[in-house]
């Protein structure tokens, strides 16, 4: 998770963060904080209906366009011979159309998505969504008058099943846009909840910047050495003796103790993984987990301490969280 921070209009800010190619953007403005998605992934995915959902609702609206001239009583239509060969080209026919409509919002959404090109998208969703699917309608329709020597103009289908098929086409098209509007809000909503919390983090990571520590002393024989904390590996405690270890292989003695460095240190970069060795993150690359709910930590490549890298049971929960949160920064 990458983010910056930008003027905008003089009072407000904005922070921006990429994550799986979905670009976020939150504003800052005093006294409140607004969020904004952006949405721009173009392999971005949508489920839509399975294909199996699509079959029944074809098999209702085939079922209408058939009897909708009818007068009869529904249960005396359908065993009649003419439904059922009327059913046997309505229902697939139907679910052809509405299936054409599925494939094309998926395939636009991955080339041509609504947040970054919907203007071309529009003309396109209309175009074939819309105009292609209703002319296709009309001129199969027209075929299957003419092979069953039936007369199209006098059928009265334009004024009365066409309508159906214009509502469904117009109404699934629609109910597709809405779907992707709706899952990308709710995603957009999870995404501005995770920069929150990082910009939380960030801010408070700066507040205590002015009260821990940045350097710490260590000695070498009699010398006394300031030690910047972001060369420092670890820290070591064996009874009355303290070391530090850098992260360039260095080692220097010192007089602290844990406890009086868990005082002057910034949780947030140090983390006490047992009873005698408080450690940097920036020294470590991973975990594994071993046995009794404890953890080994792996150093960074050519990184060696002399030290004991095993979590205690009862810190590694803690150490766990911690870790995850240091990622972010």
């Amino acid at each position: 998770m990458n983010g910056s921070f930008k003027s905008a209009n003089g009072r407000a800010y904005v922070f921006t963060s990429k994550k799986n190619g979905w670009e976020k953007v939150i504003t800052f403005a005093s006294p409140m904080i607004h969020t904004k998605l952006l949405a721009n992934n173009p392999n971005k995915r949508v489920g839509y209906l399975h294909w199996s959902i699509i079959l029944l609702i074809a098999l209702v609206i085939a079922h209408l366009i058939v009897t909708e001239s009818q007068t009869k009583p529904a249960l005396v239509i359908i065993r009649q011979l003419n439904y059922q060969l009327a059913m046997a080209f309505s229902w697939p026919f139907t679910f052809l159309l509405m299936l054409w409509i599925h494939y094309l919002t998926k395939k636009l959404d991955i080339y041509l998505p609504w947040t970054s090109k919907w203007v071309m998208r529009v003309f396109l969703q209309f175009l074939f969504g819309v105009i292609f699917v209703l002319v296709v309608d009309v001129l199969v329709v027209r075929l299957y008058f003419f092979v069953f020597d039936s007369d199209f103009e006098k059928s009265g289908y334009m004024q009365i099943e066409f309508i159906i098929v214009r509502w469904m086409v117009l109404f699934m098209n629609t109910f597709y846009i809405a779907w992707f509007f709706a899952v990308n809000y709710f995603d957009g909503r999870k995404i501005n909840d995770e920069l929150k919390d990082y910009i939380i983090f960030l801010n408070d990571q700066k507040e205590q910047e002015r009260f821990y520590a940045q350097k710490i002393e260590g000695k070498l024989g009699n010398k006394i050495i300031q030690v910047e904390l972001n060369e420092v590996a670890c820290f070591e405690r064996e009874e009355n003796i303290g070391y530090v270890y850098l992260l360039d292989g260095r080692k220097f003695n010192m007089d602290l103790k844990l406890n009086d460095l868990v005082k002057l240190l910034d949780t947030s970069s140090f983390y006490q993984i047992n009873r005698s060795i408080m450690i940097s993150f920036a020294a470590i690359k991973g975990y594994e987990k071993v046995k009794n709910q404890q953890a080994k930590i792996i150093l960074k490549d050519d990184l060696i301490l002399d030290v004991s890298l095993l979590v205690s049971r009862d810190r590694f929960d803690g150490f766990k969280r911690r870790f995850e949160v240091f990622k972010l920064s």
